[in-house]
């Protein structure tokens, strides 16, 4: 090490730490995981999903695509809920 790197001082603002969770607090949810929390079956969960079902529905159950997954946020689907009026 040389003298100018021992007297180089780097704010700790610098320094990003990566944490596991997302930086909003909303966590994505598997269909299995939806269904359990609307007393639902997951058949009913991803039938909802469907191309099919959704096209025909003026406010479809909302969705995140991932690829080939389907995730879905719990607050987006609350809201869902409170717009279908049950």
């Amino acid at each position: 090490m040389n003298a100018k790197s021992k007297s180089e001082h780097i704010p700790s603002s610098a320094f990003v730490v990566a944490t596991a969770e997302p930086a909003t607090s909303t966590v994505l949810l598997n269909a299995e995981q939806l269904a359990q929390r609307l007393s639902v079956p997951p058949t009913w969960v991803r039938e909802k999903t469907r191309e099919r079902a959704r096209s025909g529905d003026s406010d479809p159950l909302p969705v995140k695509r991932l690829g080939k997954y389907v995730r879905f946020s719990w607050p987006e689907v609350e809201a869902w809920l409170l717009r279908q009026g049950n």
